[in-house]
């Protein structure tokens, strides 16, 4: 799996969670101040990511993730070696 195809999914995911066009979503936006990502809504995002990408994400690393990009990122390091 590309990184852009990654990406596409993760701006796919988001949009549905958050009832806006994936347009509106890019790797540079943030997730709470650009978003409105909250807590329940990270929960929801993770598990139907975990469930798209067949991956486990950590709590930590959900907490870290500020950013699209950084979603992107890591489930593209953790597809990488499969």
């Amino acid at each position: 799996m590309t990184y852009s195809e990654v990406e596409a999914t993760v701006k796919e995911v988001l949009a549905k969670q958050l009832a806006m066009g994936a347009d509106r979503i890019n790797l540079d936006s943030r997730l709470v101040e650009d978003l409105g990502v909250d807590s329940f809504g990270s929960v929801e995002v993770a598990f139907e990511l975990e469930e798209k990408f067949d991956i486990k994400i950590p709590d930590a690393a959900l907490y870290e993730a500020k950013t699209v990009k950084s979603i992107v990122d890591y489930i593209a390091s953790q597809k990488e070696g499969k």
